[in-house]
């Protein structure tokens, strides 16, 4: 018996050492049951044997290689190929090698996706110089190209480099003294030493400013130099005032009590000088007599109009004109002539304002309207006023504009009124015209704002014109 228990014991020595020569390992490991597989080597221990890793040395199971060079991505210096190492590429994970980057933020266009090429705060889709930086977006022709990138800045058809007055529209490029530098945008354009907005002749030149009848335009641009009214071209003495009825020159020995060459028969004003011998209101005194004056009242012949007849007033501004504004709109329509709206536009702004006159009920019965403005501590002229208009509206609908040297009506600054200061600025109005409403546009151009001061408007007036 216990030599069949020696034989048994040898079997299984036996039997274990045939096991350990031919060893394997088990897939299920734990000592379990499973398919034996063979040993194979992961460094990494990505799941990915070393002989089919694209990096053996890092763990990367997804195996990423956006160039394609067998490396993988995550131990690839140049993951995307264009020659650029990864902490030197401005778009590591996009092929860019012209490393091209607009708006010098860091990030090349490539992979760029804020869309704002230049780096100014406007996406390329709304910005008027995508690829150029212009913060403001100002575009003074209106055209859609921004002025940083517009060849032509103020639309008028020359080129910048070639224009007298690149941000001044100025087909014609004049320039009157010969400088350079064209009328539309000089402090000088006649180039007399004398500034635009002192000068009483401003286009043509005249250093010395004479002025002989006193009236704001100097001799050499003026077209009654001596204030007879009686025009230069038709006046025999344009040197001495006289009346028409003597072509414009003195009557021998003539009464003239207040010595201003209008003999007192026909003169309007016998006892004041006014060799003009203005009369706004057209009732046969002169102005600087007529005790009523150049008046705006229900019983003149221009009528205010006013809130308690149920105007309202309205300001609006156009183009690049920040900082615009009119103080004190209610002035206009509030009947007192010691109070108005004052419209005041920056200096270097290309904008307008328009102060506005609101009705409801047709305007009937009149052949002039306008308003009635003054400016701070100077003396109007239509020359100080060639940015200004006033528009007709119907409703909503603008039906008529009149300008300074305008080609359908046309503006005319008319005498003083009760105060010195004040002048009518007005245009003749077609009895077919229809309009309930009023406005007065007053413009500036860049560089340049003749009236500094702002333009003061007290009321606007509507009424018959004797003279027409």
């Amino acid at each position: 018996m216990s030599r069949l228990k020696t034989i048994s014991l040898l079997l299984l020595v036996a039997v274990l050492g045939l096991g350990g020569l031919y060893g394997c390992k088990a897939s299920g490991g734990g000592g379990g049951g499973g398919d034996p597989t063979p040993n194979v080597q992961d460094d990494d221990n990505d799941g990915i044997p070393n002989n089919e890793d694209n990096c053996p040395n890092m763990p990367n199971h997804e195996q990423g290689d956006i160039d394609q060079d067998g490396i993988g991505d995550v131990c690839d210096d140049d993951r995307d190929g264009d020659e650029h190492d990864n902490d030197q590429d401005n778009c590591p994970w996009e092929y860019n090698p012209d490393q091209v980057d607009t708006d010098n933020d860091g990030l090349g266009d490539a992979c760029d996706t804020d869309n704002d090429s230049d780096g100014d705060g406007f996406d390329d889709g709304e910005d008027n110089c995508p690829n150029t930086p212009n913060p403001t977006q100002s575009d003074i022709d209106g055209d859609g190209i921004g002025d940083a990138c517009d060849d032509d800045i103020d639309g008028d058809g020359i080129p910048n480099g070639e224009d007298n007055c690149p941000y001044v529209a100025n087909h014609d490029q004049l320039d009157t003294d010969g400088d350079g530098v064209g009328d539309a945008c000089t402090d000088d354009k006649d180039g007399d030493g004398v500034v635009n907005e002192q000068d009483n002749c401003p286009i043509v030149p005249n250093p010395d400013q004479a002025d002989m009848d006193q009236d704001g335009f100097g001799d050499v641009c003026d077209d009654d130099r001596d204030g007879d009214g009686v025009e230069n071209g038709h006046d025999d003495c344009p040197d001495e005032a006289g009346p028409a009825s003597n072509n414009g020159c003195p009557v021998d020995n003539p009464i003239d009590t207040d010595e201003d060459g209008i003999p007192d028969d026909v003169d309007n004003c016998p006892l004041i000088p006014n060799a003009d011998q203005a009369d706004a209101d057209g009732d046969g005194i002169g102005d600087v007599c007529d005790d009523d004056g150049f008046t705006c009242s229900e019983l003149s012949n221009y009528q205010p109009l006013l809130a308690d007849d149920g105007y309202q007033a309205a300001d609006s501004a156009s183009g690049i004109c920040l900082l615009c504004n009119v103080m004190n709109l209610d002035n206009m329509i509030d009947g007192q002539d010691d109070t108005y709206a004052t419209m005041s536009i920056p200096l270097n702004v290309a904008g307008s304002l328009e102060a506005k006159v609101v009705g409801t009920t047709p305007i009937v019965g009149t052949n002039r309207a306008g308003f009635v403005i003054s400016i701070p501590e100077a003396i109007l002229r239509l020359d100080l006023l060639q940015n200004s208009s006033i528009r007709f509206y119907k409703g909503d609908l603008e039906v008529g504009s009149a300008n300074v040297d305008g080609d359908v009506l046309q503006l005319d600054l008319l005498g003083l009124l009760i105060q010195g200061d004040e002048r009518f600025l007005s245009a003749e109005v077609d009895n077919t015209l229809e309009f309930d409403s009023i406005g007065i546009r007053y413009g500036a151009l860049v560089g340049s704002n003749i009236l500094g001061g702002g333009m003061r408007v007290h009321r606007a007036c509507v009424g018959v014109d004797p003279n027409l």
